[in-house]
């Protein structure tokens, strides 16, 4: 259970519960020497403490998920309770996440894929790409009503384009992507608004990234160096900061010297 690959925006999420979990303590500690000794020694504490959790953070690299029987026990209560896309969707990702279990996954997402829903529906989308299904996913995304409108299934869209190599398609589906998540803040996930705050966050970042890939593969730098500064703002983890390399120009310019 402990190999489980999670998306970036998810761990990114996980870090920075993990990283006020730590922080927690060294408030309550802070606090404890201010009542003792002064306010100085407390603030230097907390300073050092502070300092120590985000290290911490930025070194826990992965996440141990629930113990599996007690996730299927709560799999099991939710989903009698509650048939809802979102609840579907959650299901759907721990049946292939938690238990490895892909093909029950995909068949519970198409079952109910006539709701339309796009979180549904991105996340079949990610699963079928995510095992190799790439061209299927995309068709599926096509053909939902908000494929062009949801934030969640252009970003979707736009990585599957990136990984067949249709990288201008990928770019404009990135772009779209990127100018309708900042209007309408998504995604709504139903988690508490922190939760979400942290995945809207990590999932701009991603968008951002993706596109400085994208404009690497067209050998336009400025944007790339644009989009991956962008991206690494909305991030407080400098662990999953990107850059521009210089492996990645040269092999710009060595596609562009092809033409």
């Amino acid at each position: 259970m402990s190999g489980i690959k999670y998306d970036l925006e998810i761990l990114y999420v996980q870090k920075l519960y993990y990283f006020m979990f730590l922080a927690t303590f060294s408030i309550l500690i802070s606090a404890i020497i201010v009542w003792n000794f002064d306010l100085h020694s407390g603030l230097y504490a907390l300073a050092i403490g502070l300092g120590i959790s985000y290290m911490a953070m930025v070194m826990k690299r992965s996440f141990n998920p629930p113990e599996q029987k007690l996730a299927a026990k709560r799999m099991a209560h939710v989903i009698t309770q509650d048939t809802s896309p979102l609840s579907i969707s959650r299901f759907a990702s721990q049946l292939y996440y938690y238990f490895h279990e892909p093909a029950q996954a995909i068949s519970l997402l198409e079952k109910f894929l006539t709701s339309h829903d796009p979180l549904l529906c991105m996340t079949l989308g990610d699963i079928l790409l995510k095992e190799g299904k790439a061209r299927r996913a995309l068709y599926i995304l096509r053909d939902n009503p908000y494929a062009l409108v949801d934030p969640l299934l252009l970003a979707t869209q736009g990585r599957i384009l990136k990984q067949i190599g249709k990288v201008p398609e990928a770019t404009r589906m990135f772009e779209r992507s990127l100018h309708l998540a900042k209007q309408n803040k998504f995604p709504k996930s139903g988690d508490h608004w922190l939760t979400q705050k942290f995945l809207s966050m990590g999932c701009l970042a991603s968008i951002h990234h993706n596109l400085a890939e994208c404009y690497i593969s067209l050998n336009d730098i400025s944007h790339a160096k644009k989009h991956y500064r962008a991206g690494n703002l909305l991030l407080l983890d400098v662990s999953l900061w990107r850059r521009c390399s210089s492996v990645h120009v040269d092999s710009a310019k060595n596609h562009k010297n092809t033409y």
